[in-house]
């Protein structure tokens, strides 16, 4: 039996990530290793629910390039469609610089996106809609596309993602059309006007937002309907690296919505997926699976 039918519409980029060995010293040269691998929001999204069995298409713009070749190689290997994509002609595969501190955590990132503005609204094609079970969006996208894909969705359920404060506003059209909102706290508190996890959080409910979640790291998250509303501490982990880890849990999150899973358990399988992300210096962890999901006792 095969998984649920997913499209994912988004950002794709090559990281390339910096892991100091030791402490991490500002503006100096720090002994380390760097990671070069496949990423993007949208395109890690949509590896970890091909990993998780679901089928996936990805809607993005590749360079015209050999990063932009690579990439599209990455997602055939882990069987995710890139058939409804396209080439941006004259650009650079899109690309993201990353450096972390000791603790694994983001020190600072330069993001290279230009390719992605060719993915307009007139680029979209239906046909990566047909018989989808959820829809994933990012911010990376124009205001344009989101609101494009989401008319192409019809009542198919849509989750977004809104990257960072910076493009969150994007999402602000499409808010009463979400199935589900994954944001950290500064997103949610950028996108809805109020403060405070709970605060955002209702108030992106009152948007008509179905099912919001607000991450707060360390602490958990967030996690709110009409219904009900709650906290659930983060699983533990121990972290080597958590570029990636919102992106495993915005998959979790369309995994529960496209398999019917609560608001609760959907919320258990996306910090499952996040801890496990964290764990792997890879954006994606290669233990990713249903079976890994499974070990960790959230499986609904």
């Amino acid at each position: 039996m095969s998984g649920p039918h997913i499209t994912v519409i988004g950002g794709a980029n090559t990281d390339i990530v910096g892991i100091p060995s030791g402490r991490y010293a500002a503006r100096d040269s720090n002994p380390g290793h760097v990671r070069v691998s496949a990423g993007g929001v949208a395109r890690n999204v949509a590896e970890n629910l091909a990993r998780l069995g679901a089928q996936v298409r990805l809607v993005t713009a590749f360079g015209s390039d050999a990063d932009g070749d690579e990439l599209e190689r990455s997602c055939s290997v882990v069987g995710i469609d890139t058939s409804h994509s396209i080439i941006a002609s004259g650009l650079p595969g899109s690309r993201y610089l990353a450096v972390l501190d000791g603790a694994g955590d983001l020190a600072a990132a330069v993001s290279d996106m230009r390719a992605l503005e060719r993915l307009t609204p007139d680029a979209l094609d239906a046909a990566a809609f047909a018989g989808a079970d959820a829809v994933v969006l990012d911010t990376n996208l124009q205001a344009s596309t989101i609101a494009r894909a989401v008319e192409l969705a019809g009542d198919v359920p849509v989750v977004l993602d809104p990257v960072s404060t910076a493009k969150s506003s994007a999402a602000l059209p499409v808010l009463g059309r979400l199935a589900g909102l994954k944001a950290n706290l500064r997103e949610a508190e950028a996108l809805s006007g109020a403060a405070g996890a709970a605060g955002a959080g209702q108030r992106l409910l009152q948007a008509g937002t179905r099912w919001v979640f607000v991450s707060l790291g360390p602490e958990g998250v967030w996690a709110g309907s009409a219904e009900e509303s709650f906290v659930l501490p983060a699983e533990r982990a121990a972290v080597v690296n958590v570029t990636g880890a919102g992106d495993a849990f915005t998959a979790g999150i369309t995994w529960g919505i496209a398999i019917g899973a609560t608001l609760r358990e959907t919320a258990r399988i996306a910090g499952a997926l996040s801890a496990l992300t964290v764990e792997s210096e890879r954006t994606v962890s290669d233990r990713m699976s249903a079976e890994a999901l499974r070990e960790r006792t959230v499986q609904p």
